[in-house]
């Protein structure tokens, strides 16, 4: 770290433009749950500490990702540096920033025109799930990343969109999605949600976060499977931490996997347990 705080100014560390980002979004949070929550309805009820708690989390995560040093090392120096940003991007935030929305703000969205057509292709679990699947195979891709860490503006835009695709991919797990009548899939209504929207089963939620898991295995252990490192930008950059870049990219991977592990078996075991066994049936 002194490596970097060295030959680094403060902009280039610490990022003033992500944190003004993570204030302006605390602060318009803050205001439609305060003074602008009428606008969402009457006799809303109030919203639990623990959700306000999640949304912060959330913002503090992000900042993390995209606004510290971690940054600078995923940019400029380690394959595992980049893992790590992404595993909080994809793993940690968006189940953080999805449990501090309030239900009541959430249904407001399908009210909207614009969001109701965008959600209600976005939020169909098999979308989301194929969709976050190819934009990480793709980003992971060694070509594809090589040429993205020489474009700084190419490699913020692809870090954004996994971040909304992996949004989209926890969405149907955490919040409701849109009821279609003809729909093969098993739902189950939960109180407080529009006519037209539903939750997925347990027993679809199981399966899709199964699904999940497997899909993004095969990118990983083509990564991990090698005795020589392949990401050439990674290869060539500055070594700092004494770590070897075959070492480096195998951490990566490492990473990754633990990060979806630990989020994928806390879902599951969080769904697992959340419902009496009559659910698995409706």
């Amino acid at each position: 770290m002194k490596f970097l705080f060295r030959h680094y100014n403060f902009f280039a560390l610490w990022h003033p433009e992500v944190m003004l980002l993570v204030v302006i979004l605390l602060v318009v949070y803050f205001q439609l749950l305060g003074p602008l929550k009428n606008r969402f309805g009457d006799n809303l009820p109030p919203v639990p500490t623990m959700t306000k708690v999640y949304f912060l989390g959330a913002l503090i995560v992000f900042y993390v990702a995209m606004g510290t040093p971690l940054k600078l090392v995923a940019d400029e120096y380690l394959f595992s540096g980049h893992m790590v940003q992404y595993a909080l991007l994809s793993m940690v935030m968006p189940p953080l920033l999805l449990a501090g929305i309030p239900q009541w703000m959430i249904n407001s969205l399908w009210k909207t025109r614009f969001w109701y057509n965008v959600l209600r292709v976005a939020t169909s679990p098999p979308f989301a799930i194929i969709t976050f699947n190819v934009i990480f195979s793709v980003i992971e891709w060694p070509p594809f990343l090589d040429a993205s860490l020489h474009d700084d503006w190419l490699y913020l835009l692809e870090s954004y969109v996994m971040l909304i695709a992996a949004i989209f991919l926890w969405w149907p797990v955490m919040h409701p999605v849109l009821k279609r009548g003809d729909n093969k899939l098993k739902v189950v209504p939960r109180p407080g949600f529009l006519p037209e929207l539903t939750m997925i089963s347990r027993g679809y939620q199981l399966v899709y976060v199964f699904f999940n898991f497997d899909l993004m295995m095969p990118a990983l252990v083509y990564i991990i499977d090698t005795a020589k490192p392949f990401y050439l930008f990674y290869v060539h950059a500055p070594r700092i931490f004494g770590i070897s870049a075959l070492a480096d990219q195998q951490l990566g991977v490492l990473i990754m996997g633990a990060s979806m592990t630990v989020a994928y078996v806390s879902a599951f075991l969080a769904i697992y347990t959340k419902y009496d066994e009559s659910h698995w049936y409706d």
